[in-house]
């Protein structure tokens, strides 16, 4: 029997804090991958693309890319061999793409203008924001249980819509500015939302209702959540200027784990749904940390200087 083949870590990075200006290159930011855990890195697309998130969808033994940028929606139909803005003037500062789980053809991408659909793999977009309160969307969420049902995290809360993102009303936290809003890749009952400032908040039950989880958190400015897929009661969430925290227990409590990592300021986290010891973390301006132990000490694995945004696995 052959073996599984190894999921493939990506990473967004939007800049680097190395800048040059004249004749000389910037140094190349967007998307990479590895598979190797940072010993080696791969490029995909242009180089020197502001970017925010990415999607990577498998269709027919290909994989199709979508990557949220400063200047629209970019799509690769042939696994990032080739590019082409697929957006248009509206949707500039696209901060997140997803992909319908049954039907490629149907994306929806948030941004800082509200949230627009495709319904043709990205080639036209309407505008889809009857409903909202605030058009900064820094996330899209699909349900897990029911794919006609969309969550999208604004500076005013959650949004809900039942109806594939035609109409949305206000759901929970409101007032509050949601930073990332998360759903278990194996629960679609268990959601985790990250706030501005007023750290992180629990829903059990698809959305209906909301606790605050913030029991020894010392910084409430969220940036990112991460569940270790094999176990739901283990949470991780990265934050600005306090580093990164972990529950063991559903949310209930935090300790920070910064052990070795020299960066406070964590934008992206992921865990390898392999083996959930190992724990990814995208800093801002200080590049990829790796976790071999659950969190308890971190090293660096690459991509210096990077302003990383987003990382997932694939």
């Amino acid at each position: 029997m052959l073996a599984a083949k190894s999921p493939t870590l990506y990473v967004v990075t939007r800049s680097t804090k190395v800048f040059r200006i004249g004749s000389q290159k910037n140094p190349t930011v967007g998307l990479f991958s590895t598979r190797d855990n940072g010993k080696t890195w791969r490029h995909y697309g242009w180089n020197f693309t502001k970017c925010f998130s990415a999607t990577v969808v498998p269709v027919d033994r290909r994989r199709i890319m979508f990557l949220s940028c400063g200047n629209g929606v970019m799509k690769s139909p042939d696994g990032g061999e080739n590019w082409a803005i697929v957006s248009d003037e509206r949707m500039t500062e696209c901060l997140k793409t997803v992909v319908h789980p049954h039907n490629p053809e149907i994306v929806y991408a948030a941004t800082a203008y509200g949230i627009f659909k495709s319904t043709d793999g990205g080639r036209t977009w309407q505008e889809k924001n009857r409903g909202l309160t605030s058009t900064f969307t820094p996330v899209v969420l699909i349900d897990g249980a029911d794919p006609t049902q969309l969550y999208c995290a604004t500076e005013a809360g959650i949004h809900i819509s039942q109806d594939e993102g035609e109409h949305w009303e206000p759901l929970a936290l409101l007032g509050l500015g949601i930073r990332t809003l998360v759903r278990h890749p194996r629960n679609p009952n268990l959601l985790a939302a990250g706030t501005e400032n007023d750290g992180i908040f629990i829903s059990t039950n698809r959305g209906e209702s909301w606790q605050p989880s913030n029991q020894g958190l010392t910084h409430k400015t969220i940036y990112s959540l991460a569940f270790a897929p094999k176990d739901q009661r283990i949470m991780y969430a990265g934050t600005f200027h306090g580093g990164i925290f972990k529950s063991g227990d559903g949310g209930a409590s935090w300790r920070a784990i910064n052990n070795s990592l020299t960066n406070p300021d964590i934008h992206a986290l992921v865990v390898d749904p392999r083996n959930n010891q190992h724990v990814y973390a995208g800093t801002i301006n200080d590049g990829v940390w790796m976790s071999t132990n659950g969190g308890e000490d971190w090293r660096f694995i690459g991509l210096e200087t990077s302003q990383v945004w987003d990382m997932f696995f694939r």
